[in-house]
């Protein structure tokens, strides 16, 4: 990866071919955001201009037959990159990702209308049959109410978790291009930063809150995975920076990873649930050594 990106670094012509190749190949979207959010970081936003532009042209073309992810990543993480060039502050960059999260929430379910109702009218006939093999025994007044109710929240929760997805993406593709960055002039840059992540008590108050309540209501449900990707992602930055103080090693990690891939039905909101606490008592201070960790250099060493 760090030859990938002394290429894109060498000068605009190699950056637009890396960002408009990879938009153009299928499944590489998250190269090409990646790529012009390092230019973005490092040079700034009127130099890669040409460069956004030349690559959103495949993006574009993906869009005209019906993909949308290419375009909403590649300019939601050129947004992103802006920002944490501006300020070199990754809460603003997560919780800023929110709304961005909700727009490609809206953007999908009226993109994706007709497969998504195609996809609820099935669900919503197979439900009579599934409640019970959940272990779920209701009368028929009280499975009547059931039904309705999740059918109401299913093309909106669908829709958030599609947002939800796309949000995730963008900021992934935007950390990895930090991680370039960090990699060619600031060596563990990124590493720091990422361990520092940690939301402030009232916003992990606020987005818990989201994330519990808006499912009561079918025109809030697309809310709810929206809010917890800031949680999620503070909750693996408080494993990331656990592992470096106590100098665990890189298979706990991988271990992690692998664990919640396995049981992501209950890794998630536990995750979720971790870093809500952490917000409160902030455990990576209490668990650092006396003398403390060594502070990032100049901001500007990596922008």
């Amino acid at each position: 990866m760090r030859g990938l990106a002394e290429y894109i670094m060498r000068g605009r012509k190699e950056a637009t071919l890396a960002v408009a190749i990879a938009a153009a190949i299928p499944l590489l979207f998250w190269f090409s955001a990646a790529a012009l959010a390092l230019v973005i970081l490092r040079r700034g936003l009127p130099e890669a201009l040409p460069v956004l532009a030349w690559g959103m042209l495949p993006a574009l073309a993906w869009a005209f037959v019906g993909d949308l992810t290419p375009v909403l990543v590649i300019l939601g993480s050129a947004g992103l990159a802006v920002v944490l060039r501006q300020h070199n502050d990754w809460v603003r960059v997560v919780l800023l990702a929110v709304p961005l999260g909700v727009v490609y929430a809206l953007a999908l379910l009226l993109a994706l209308a007709e497969p998504l109702q195609a996809m609820a009218d099935g669900f919503r006939e197979m439900l009579p049959e599934l409640l019970p093999q959940m272990g779920l025994q209701l009368d028929g007044a009280e499975q009547a109410t059931l039904v309705a109710r999740l059918d109401a929240l299913m093309i909106p929760v669908l829709g958030g978790v599609m947002g939800a997805m796309h949000m995730l993406m963008a900021l992934i593709s935007l950390m990895l291009a930090r991680s370039w960055q960090a990699r060619l002039y600031n060596p563990g840059g990124f590493r720091q930063d990422f361990h520092r992540l940690r939301l402030p008590p009232l916003v992990a108050i606020g987005l818990l809150a989201v994330v519990i309540v808006a499912p009561q209501w079918p025109q809030l449900a697309m809310l709810s995975p929206v809010a917890s990707v800031p949680l999620l992602l503070a909750g693996l930055a408080l494993v990331h920076g656990v592992v470096g103080i106590k100098k665990l090693g890189s298979g706990w990690l991988i271990g992690m990873y692998a664990l919640f891939v396995i049981f992501i039905r209950f890794a998630y909101p536990l995750i979720m649930f971790v870093a809500f606490v952490d917000s409160l008592f902030d455990f990576r201070s209490r668990m650092r050594p006396p003398s403390g960790s060594p502070g990032d250099d100049d901001p500007n060493s990596q922008g």
